[in-house]
């Protein structure tokens, strides 16, 4: 039998993969040894008949949980002091692909995650992304981050980020 959260673990990737594929981009899903980046995201474009990569894309470490709670215009959640040093690290690089946290808020109600019938699936609540910046956390269980309601990581985030990353606006 699955456990809880491995459950988790399989919506967040399947919100992940859902969102990617309909904003028409490219998704791979980790590698052999993850090292703290669960997946990445790469631009794609058109030239002439044929589709292909553009060189520009980001990282993203995915997380799934139902810790979390809404303070005004704010998800506010305790990340693992290790994780939340991963990419704080990441984004103090000078150069590379930029790593983004992907994290899926799911209701406390396990029973409210996921309905389906013949007209349609609801995966209920949604994820939001950030970029954590900034110092190290001496911390030694979590580091609280707030991320703004406003990252909801939609079609639109994806393909705004990507854009963004080709611009040189999204920190390494």
């Amino acid at each position: 039998m699955l456990t809880i959260q491995h459950c988790k673990e399989s919506l967040s990737r399947a919100y992940i993969t859902a969102i990617v594929g309909r904003s028409l981009n490219n998704l791979w899903w980790g590698a052999e040894y993850d090292y703290g980046v669960d997946g990445f995201i790469r631009k794609l474009t058109r030239r002439g008949s044929r589709v292909t990569q553009t060189g520009f894309g980001f990282d993203f470490q995915a997380k799934s949980t139902t810790n979390w709670t809404q303070d005004g215009n704010e998800i506010v959640y305790d990340l693992e002091a290790n994780a939340y040093n991963d990419l704080a690290a990441r984004s103090a690089a000078p150069r590379g692909l930029p790593l983004l946290l992907v994290l899926l808020c799911l209701d406390q109600e396990d029973s409210q995650w996921l309905t389906t019938d013949q007209d349609q699936m609801i995966l209920r609540k949604c994820a939001y992304w950030c970029q954590i910046t900034g110092n190290f956390t001496e911390n030694e269980h979590t580091q609280r981050i707030r991320i703004p309601i406003s990252n909801l990581f939609n079609c639109f985030a994806v393909t705004q980020i990507l854009t963004d990353v080709e611009a040189g606006v999204l920190l390494p």
